[in-house]
């Protein structure tokens, strides 16, 4: 797995190193600095990711920042294609379980984490801001609509079907996790995305029955 994405799985992981004491510039590399940003783009969006709020979260100098970026923009592109990589790890891992159906479950497993979805929020709202972003957004979901396609197929629908239903999980998803990100204490507990993604297999499949039964 890509070594900065850890932080969407421990998002304390660069905060361990500072914990209690101001830490020595010299430990931390440029995959601290990302995964730093990473979490405050996650948590407060992307006009944060500055490099005094980072050296602070850090408890270093901002002066260090310069050995490992040129500048803010450095550090956004090494945020985004960070993001990007971990696109392709989550699409790689689920190609090893040849079992579609778990291919499926798997896959939702970890779009369903709070941390991923707050990224996910953080990354869509940055792209209506920036049209070289929304350009990224667009290409990375045109490949989770391939990959979710290609299950749907794989499990036995059509290829329109499979189409039509990868779009419809991807706006139940969108949706889900837009919900998820905007919760408040004491809201009334919401279904599992997985729960909703297993209802929404089996409504889909019997749809997809009722239409071939139709067809003959």
């Amino acid at each position: 797995m890509n070594p900065y994405c850890s932080v969407l799985y421990n998002p304390l992981a660069v905060a361990q190193k500072t914990t209690g004491r101001r830490t020595n510039s010299s430990q931390l590399d440029r995959r601290d600095w990302v995964r730093a940003g990473i979490e405050v783009l996650s948590s407060k969006g992307v006009d944060a990711v500055r490099v005094e709020e980072l050296a602070r979260q850090l408890g270093i100098s901002k002066g260090s920042f310069y050995w490992h970026f040129k500048d803010r923009q450095d550090l956004q592109q090494a945020i985004l294609e960070e993001w990007e990589s971990g696109q392709s790890d989550w699409n790689t891992e689920g190609e090893a379980v040849s079992n579609p159906v778990e291919r499926w479950a798997r896959l939702f497993e970890l779009f369903s984490r709070p941390d991923y979805a707050r990224l996910e929020m953080a990354i869509s709202s940055w792209a209506r801001q920036d049209e070289s972003v929304a350009r990224r957004v667009a290409n990375a979901d045109r490949k989770r609509l391939a990959y979710l396609s290609r299950v749907f197929r794989e499990i036995g629908f059509t290829a329109n079907q499979a189409a039509e239903w990868a779009n419809a999980a991807m706006f139940l998803y969108l949706g889900w996790m837009d919900r998820m990100t905007r919760a408040v204490p004491n809201e009334t507990a919401q279904p599992e995305l997985a729960e909703l993604l297993s209802r929404f297999v089996l409504a889909a499949s019997a749809l997809a029955s009722q239409e071939a039964l139709q067809d003959r």
